[in-house]
């Protein structure tokens, strides 16, 4: 988080306007307080990266000012102010929560390397908060599951360690469960970026009415709920990584902002006006037809073309059957450690089992499958019975019913796909009582792609 708009609390004036014009000078946007009272109730109001607060006030004590910033904000760093020979005060201070103190008197460079300290803290905290998560996965490439036996694989992971040296954005596209994120984060890892964050937005889970704060954070008050200034996924990945999974999902409205930030490297928060400047690598995963989504005006193809400067495509696990008893080894050893379970081998039927199944959910069935049967299985190896598959068939079975249904009625000839879309989408609704989520399941789209054509359909017959 880096450090803006600061408070300077001080009842005397020659103080407190010697910190404000210090600060100002430095490019800070400073306001004052005249009293305690009056201090704590524009940190109320306003949002502010720091705060000088003298010790001795007529009204409330610095002591008294730095509990109420506290309640409010606990992130918020204090510095007191106090004077030579009141030192025990500022000792007292830092116990109640305070990050530095000031001596009186002192100069701009004491303001200013106290300051220094300050954003340096901040940018640890905001760092530590948000990457707490990510130490979990932060692993080498083949422990992240990256197996590849398969020659296709092995060319794809070559060109990952020469792309992964380079700062241009990089597209992976693939079927759900192919691994792109695994493939996105060895792109990290072997980065010059890799000791700095790997920031990951599921575009596809966050709201429409919130993405844009997610990307850019906001300003406290830019809208209702907007109770304190929020750090955006952009600012967070400042030096690294930026993957934004599933970027066909993101509002054609907030697609031409994060075109500009991604050009720009450049933004400003929600409710903001200062230009945020960022050095973020970019990558974007999708599990659709990228075409057809810019053909369908779910993906802005200016976008598309900033973004895809480097293409990975991943084939789907059904492709690449030599990799599926190695995959299913590594999440054997990795799942009996997990689960707390001494189960050591496949039995050779269970790997023939494996291997003549399709697949629909790539790795991450295979992942699933083997956990369950890791769970199950009560002897060393890993039988035939406790490999639990869907219905064989080029789907699963919850697809296969609809399926048959539409053969019985046959194709329609002549009809452009944009129009077999639209009548796939709308008889799967009919047929499931309107039930959005079913019918985005069934289909095998998110919820928001669904609301996003049937909005598209709307429109188009408001226009005939």
């Amino acid at each position: 988080m880096s450090i803006e708009k600061i408070l300077v609390i001080d009842d005397e004036e020659i103080i407190r306007n010697f910190i404000a014009e210090t600060l100002k000078r430095e490019g800070f946007e400073v306001s004052t307080a005249e009293n305690g009272k009056e201090g704590v109730g524009q940190f109320k109001d306003n949002s502010y990266d720091l705060v000088f607060t003298d010790m001795k006030m007529p009204d409330l004590t610095g002591i008294d000012v730095l509990s109420k910033i506290k309640e409010l904000s606990p992130q918020t760093p204090v510095v007191v102010i106090t004077a030579y020979g009141s030192i025990e005060n500022a000792v007292e201070a830092m116990r109640y929560g305070a990050f530095n103190y000031l001596i009186k008197p002192f100069t701009p460079d004491t303001i200013e390397a106290v300051v220094e300290k300050a954003k340096e803290h901040q940018s640890l905290i905001t760092e530590n908060q948000f990457l707490r998560e990510e130490v979990y996965n932060k692993r080498t490439s083949s422990e992240n599951g990256v197996i590849a036996e398969n020659q296709e694989m092995q060319k794809i992971l070559k060109d990952v360690a020469r792309i992964a040296k380079s700062n241009a954005s990089v597209f992976i596209t693939g079927e759900s469960g192919t691994g792109k994120e695994v493939i996105a984060q060895a792109i990290h890892d072997q980065s010059l970026r890799s000791n700095r964050p790997f920031i990951k937005v599921n575009c596809a889970a966050v709201p429409e009415t919130l993405i844009e704060s997610e990307f850019f954070g906001h300003e406290k008050g830019a809208f209702t709920g907007a109770n304190q200034k929020r750090i955006g996924r952009f600012e967070l990945a400042n030096g690294g990584t930026l993957l934004l999974d599933e970027v066909t999902e993101i509002p054609l409205t907030v697609q031409a902002k994060l075109l500009r930030a991604i050009q720009e490297q450049v933004f400003e928060r929600v409710g903001g006006s200062k230009p945020i400047k960022v050095d973020v690598r970019i990558i974007a995963t999708s599990n659709r037809d990228v075409k057809q989504a810019i053909e369908g005006h779910a993906l802005r193809e200016d976008l598309y073309y900033r973004l895809n400067v480097v293409p990975i495509n991943l084939p789907p696990l059904k492709e690449r059957s030599d990799d599926v008893i190695p995959l299913a080894t590594y999440f054997l050893e990795r799942m009996s450690k997990e689960n707390h379970k001494k189960v050591k081998d496949l039995s050779p039927s269970a790997k023939q089992k494996l291997l003549s199944y399709n697949w629909p959910g790539n790795v991450r069935e295979l992942a699933n499958i083997i956990e369950r049967a890791v769970v199950m299985e009560s002897e060393d190896k890993i039988t035939p019975e406790s490999i639990f598959l869907e219905p064989t068939g080029d789907l699963p079975a919850k697809h296969n019913i609809d399926i048959e249904a539409s053969e019985e009625k046959g194709l329609p000839v002549g009809l452009s796909l944009r129009e077999l879309e639209k009548q796939l989408i709308i008889e799967t609704l009919h047929a499931h009582n309107n039930n959005k989520k079913k019918t985005a399941e069934i289909l095998g789209i998110s919820p928001r792609t669904l609301r996003n054509k049937l909005n598209e359909y709307k429109q188009a017959e408001v226009e005939l």
